[in-house]
């Protein structure tokens, strides 16, 4: 009787274990978060994130904007995403901002993201601080 018992939740524990590690494995997340403080290595085929935010209810809120310069012309700025998971009621916080970046060719290139609050065109002041990253695309 143990026997018949036991052979049916075995199976089930390991059918279940088995579907766990097959879904983990099946999904494949291609989106990279770029750090500033190292030599960030991606394929040609990955979609680049760069997480940023801005004030929420402040004069600059609907006048951020991003621009970047690529010393090769290896990455291009596809799309800035904003999301706001505040409160509407809420007074203050920070808005969202994700930069998606793709490569368009392989290479090592010195990428500069410049975060303007006041709007373009961008004056001088606006353009001299600016956060650096050394990307590496690989086939």
């Amino acid at each position: 009787m143990k026997k018949i018992l036991l052979l049916p939740v075995i199976t089930v524990v390991f059918l279940c274990c088995t579907n766990a590690k097959k879904e983990v494995t099946d999904i494949k997340d291609t989106k990279i978060a770029l750090r500033a403080d190292t030599v960030n290595v991606v394929k040609l085929s990955d979609t680049l994130v760069i997480n940023e935010s801005t004030c929420r209810g402040c004069a600059y809120e609907n006048s951020t904007a991003f621009a970047i310069k690529d010393s090769l012309n290896v990455i291009k700025l596809l799309t800035v995403e904003t999301s706001d998971t505040n409160p509407p009621d809420m007074a203050g916080g920070n808005i969202s901002k994700r930069l998606i970046l793709i490569p368009v060719k392989a290479g090592t290139t010195n990428l500069k993201m410049y975060k303007f609050w006041k709007g373009i065109p961008a004056t001088v002041t606006d353009s001299i601080p600016f956060t650096p990253y050394t990307i590496e695309v690989r086939n």
